[in-house]
């Protein structure tokens, strides 16, 4: 190997290290933040917990629900967002639409129920109306409208369930401003937390098996925290970042051993072509 090929391949080692430290990456152009504080956005698997079932919404009709006469006697899918997110929201809701598009035995509405549920006290049911309009559009699932629940509360009623379910995130009322965690919940039709899937990408072999576990009153086992994505949103102006950690570690440390395996064989190459006899 040649000696300044070799000398450059080093020279990429620190940058490759430093990048595995946690970093912010912007989802879109905007104002980054960097004042999340993990310490109150997170989220803390309360797997076995009792949901409130008298937690008192109104669903996109405006109608007084309470949270237990949702599950309908099925497993359920919460998903904590708000409707006026302009960030990561919508990329749980995709994901969570494609997984379910994706499902070969479960059916929506038959075999469990999504209930998305608005983290920002202020939305209204005209707001999830139309975030249920446009689901169902996509979705394109005919006879399934009637397994999607779409949510608003006040403060006191949101906090009910998401401090049972673990899901910790923050809101500044002077500026309109959410921090909050990405990830799905499922729970029983008792309303126990049976598990979690972190991100915003999930599989229908995921959603099948935790659907088929929670469908059976079990509690599964804990997720891996692969990912985590924290987001920080002002819905005025739309502006985000997103904080990826473990992605970035694992990618960076795999980066570096792969480069310096290239770097150990190509060596040994070069001193192999320069014993070999003429």
């Amino acid at each position: 190997m040649r000696p300044r090929v070799l000398l450059a391949l080093l020279g990429l080692l620190p940058a490759l290290a430093a990048a595995q430290t946690d970093s912010q990456i912007a989802v879109n152009a905007g104002t980054i933040s960097r004042t999340i504080d993990h310490s109150k956005v997170r989220i803390d698997q309360s797997l076995g917990a009792q949901v409130p079932l008298d937690a008192s919404f109104l669903d996109r009709t405006g109608k007084t629900v309470a949270f237990g006469d949702l599950l309908a006697g099925k497993p359920a899918l919460v998903l904590p967002i708000f409707y006026k997110c302009k960030g990561i929201c919508g990329l749980e809701l995709q994901g969570a639409i494609a997984a379910i598009k994706g499902l070969k035995q479960s059916r929506l509405g038959r075999d469990f129920n999504v209930i998305v549920l608005s983290i920002h006290p202020k939305e209204t049911p005209d707001l999830a109306q139309g975030k249920y309009a446009s689901t169902i559009d996509e979705v394109a699932l005919p006879g399934t409208e009637g397994g999607w629940r779409f949510l608003v509360g006040d403060w006191a009623n949101i906090h009910k369930v998401t401090d049972t379910l673990g899901f910790k995130y923050t809101y500044n009322e002077a500026k309109d401003a959410i921090d909050h965690p990405s990830g799905v919940m499922f729970v029983t039709p008792q309303g126990v937390v049976s598990s979690y899937i972190y991100g915003a990408v999930y599989t229908p072999e995921q959603f099948e098996r935790n659907f088929a576990i929670a469908g059976h009153s079990k509690v599964g086992a804990k997720a891996q925290e692969i990912f985590f994505g924290c987001i920080h949103l002002d819905p005025l102006t739309g502006k985000r970042s997103l904080v990826v950690q473990n992605v970035i570690k694992v990618a960076g440390a795999a980066t570096v051993l792969t480069l310096g395996l290239s770097i150990f064989v190509l060596s040994g190459k070069a001193r192999f072509r320069k014993r070999k006899p003429a």
